[in-house]
């Protein structure tokens, strides 16, 4: 185990594996899924890896590795460096206990959809520029009909990062209210973005 999170037991692994696998093993179906269907797939492989955690040492790499090389095969890009540690983190502890959680299948929605990435490193400069390492937090982009309350670390007419309670997260500029408050001064919000707009505004 590590922290707080337990994996399979070692003599279970050849069958954690065949199960983890199973998502993908239909050629056809990775072929013809669209971006959301495959993070769907490659979520639910990426946790189930996680938690048979087959090797001593490297696993992380070697699940991303092998979901970046999945997405190459069936048109995918799938980009890792916008996804902190603390994020994938906090993902494989929440689908370890709770397989139907939706937080791998983030995680890969995030690292594959072009605006999301964009929206991430946007919030990856804001903290930057307060003298923070990005990739010590706990950081994801918004989702649609999610409610949000937090500070505004910045912001430009594309992107901006609110800091919650748990994490900070990366939200269409369009989803806040035209006027933001002063400094320090919280705002709730709806958000209703999924982000198409920053690809059409390129």
């Amino acid at each position: 185990s590590k922290g707080s999170t337990s994996f399979l037991h070692g003599s279970r692994i050849d069958f954690g594996l065949d199960e983890a696998l199973k998502p993908i093993r239909d050629p056809n179906v990775l072929r013809t899924a669209a971006p959301e269907q495959f993070a769907e797939r490659a979520g639910q492989v990426l946790a189930e890896l996680n938690y048979v955690h087959p090797f001593r040492e490297g696993n992380g790499r070697a699940q991303e590795a092998f979901i970046a090389e999945l997405g190459r095969q069936y048109g995918h890009e799938v980009d890792f460096t916008v996804i902190s540690k603390p994020r994938m983190i906090e993902a494989s502890i929440e689908t370890t206990n709770d397989p139907s959680s939706p937080a791998m299948k983030h995680v890969l929605e995030d690292s594959i959809n072009p605006n999301r990435r964009e929206a991430l490193r946007a919030t990856f400069a804001d903290l930057e520029r307060c003298g923070e390492k990005p990739f010590e937090h706990n950081i994801r982009t918004a989702r649609p009909g999610e409610e949000i309350t937090g500070q505004i670390l910045g912001h430009d007419d594309r992107v901006a990062s609110i800091v919650t309670d748990e994490r900070i997260i990366a939200v269409d500029r369009a989803d806040l209210p035209e006027r933001l408050p002063d400094d320090h001064t919280e705002v709730s919000f709806t958000a209703r973005s999924d982000f198409s707009r920053l690809g059409r505004e390129r």
